[in-house]
């Protein structure tokens, strides 16, 4: 790539698309990464496109968000909200089977509309509401499975709680930029989904896995106990 082309990768702006069913989250996804705190009630109408920054990678990025609406698979609108798209996401609810199942049909429709595109949009898939892990509706292996044959970027995480939220989208964008990302939001290490190893595989990330910080806990309290024991015992025989 010549310093032309790098310069103009650098300063455009990247467009990501967030599509799925209704209810599964997504205005909820794109307002926590731009860092919006406020509730959001009712249903997306068409598309509403927000723009910030992937602060995440430096120099910050310019982003546009387009939150399609969950209807918007049966209209003739479609072709203009992916328009230019360089990440289309595929949101899913995990707690709620059919959203995930409806995916087949939004995936083959989006790919039957970019198909005579020359650049194809990096494609990805969020399962989102990791919050109710214990009301998991959707099966692992059947996500993975999925991503597989549809060639999709797997992540999960929580809107709510911002679970794995900023890695998702600094992850997807530096993918599109031709950028390695060296180290990951902190949010990656608090997760524990079972699919965080195949994240931290795809995403390049050096962080610990969680079973590291908790062995060092305990090696703490076994010292601590010993150092106990020591001081007790000292007590003893000067008594």
């Amino acid at each position: 790539m010549s310093d032309s082309d790098d310069n103009e990768v650098q300063g455009q702006t990247i467009k990501i698309t967030v599509v799925g069913e209704p209810a599964t989250g997504k205005t909820s996804l794109c307002t926590r990464y731009l860092g919006s705190n406020a509730s959001y009630t009712g249903g997306t109408q068409g598309a509403e496109v927000m723009a910030g920054q992937c602060l995440g990678l430096r120099p910050p990025v310019p982003l546009q968000l387009c939150d399609v609406a969950g209807n918007a698979i049966h209209t003739k609108m479609l072709a203009n909200y992916l328009y230019a798209s360089d990440i289309i996401l595929f949101v899913y609810d995990l707690t709620n089977l059919q959203s995930f199942e409806k995916l087949k049909l939004w995936v083959s429709t989006i790919k039957n509309i970019i198909e005579s595109e020359t650049k194809k949009p990096l494609l990805a898939l969020f399962g989102n509401k990791s919050d109710l892990e214990h009301q998991r509706a959707v099966r692992i292996s059947c996500v993975q499975k999925f991503a597989s044959e549809h060639l999709l970027e797997n992540f999960k995480g929580s809107a709510r709680t911002g679970d794995m939220v900023n890695t998702l989208f600094t992850t997807l964008v530096s993918r599109v930029m031709g950028v390695k990302v060296s180290r990951l939001p902190h949010s990656s290490v608090n997760t524990k989904s079972p699919v965080l190893k195949e994240n931290e595989i795809n995403c390049h990330s050096p962080l610990p896995l969680q079973a590291e910080p908790t062995h060092t806990l305990i090696m703490n309290r076994k010292a601590l106990r010993k150092i106990q024991w020591k001081a007790s015992s000292t007590v003893c025989s000067v008594q």
